[in-house]
């Protein structure tokens, strides 16, 4: 059996029906390996970009307690 699924008719009762948003989602692409790949590399990048801000700013909290406290 051949895939007879009319895409263009399909989006057209979707926009007919208010559904552009959802037209939207279906429009766009395919999740890949690639773009998987790519997001989790941003993602580890911003996490240690993190890290690193949370480690000065604890050590800065810490070194002015210290004095402070003396």
């Amino acid at each position: 059996m051949a895939n007879n699924f009319n895409m263009v008719a399909f989006m057209d009762a979707l926009v007919e029906g208010g559904f552009s948003a959802r037209f939207q989602l279906i429009d766009s692409p395919l999740l890949t390996r690639d773009y998987l790949d790519m997001r989790l590399t941003q993602w580890k990048s911003e996490m240690i970009q993190w890290m690193v801000g949370l480690v000065v700013v604890q050590s800065g909290v810490t070194a002015v307690l210290f004095k402070l406290l003396h």
